[in-house]
């Protein structure tokens, strides 16, 4: 019975472990998201490259249709994976502890079994 409850605790904790590295996996790539954010707007519109009324549409689109969605996953997005990681990561604790509590109360059945 105690195997099965400490097996069940390493395998919550190896869980946790987990949800750690991918948060820090995603961390890197929302660092390496956000350093390409002006490419939304490249290349750059001058009267020597494109102007008009179709060169201003067209800057419109990147700039409130592109940038302001890249704008929204490069934060929101982000922040809510991971406040869902944080969640997780506490339900899991939350889980080990009790886990840890009924195992201590095992081991002091067994314990007083044996006297």
């Amino acid at each position: 019975m105690l195997a099965y409850y400490y097996a069940l605790v390493m395998r919550k904790q190896e869980e946790v472990e987990r949800l750690n590295a991918c948060k820090s996996s995603l961390q890197r790539k929302q660092s390496e998201f956000q350093a390409n954010e002006q490419k939304c707007l490249e290349p750059e519109l001058s009267a020597k490259t494109w102007h008009g009324t179709l060169a201003t549409a067209f800057q419109d689109i990147r700039e409130m249709g592109i940038h302001t969605a890249f704008l929204e996953m490069a934060d929101a997005q982000f922040a809510n994976v991971y406040n869902a990681i944080a969640d997780k990561i506490n339900s899991l604790s939350a889980e080990i502890a009790s886990l840890q509590q009924t195992i201590a109360s095992l081991e002091a059945a067994e314990a007083r079994a044996s006297e």
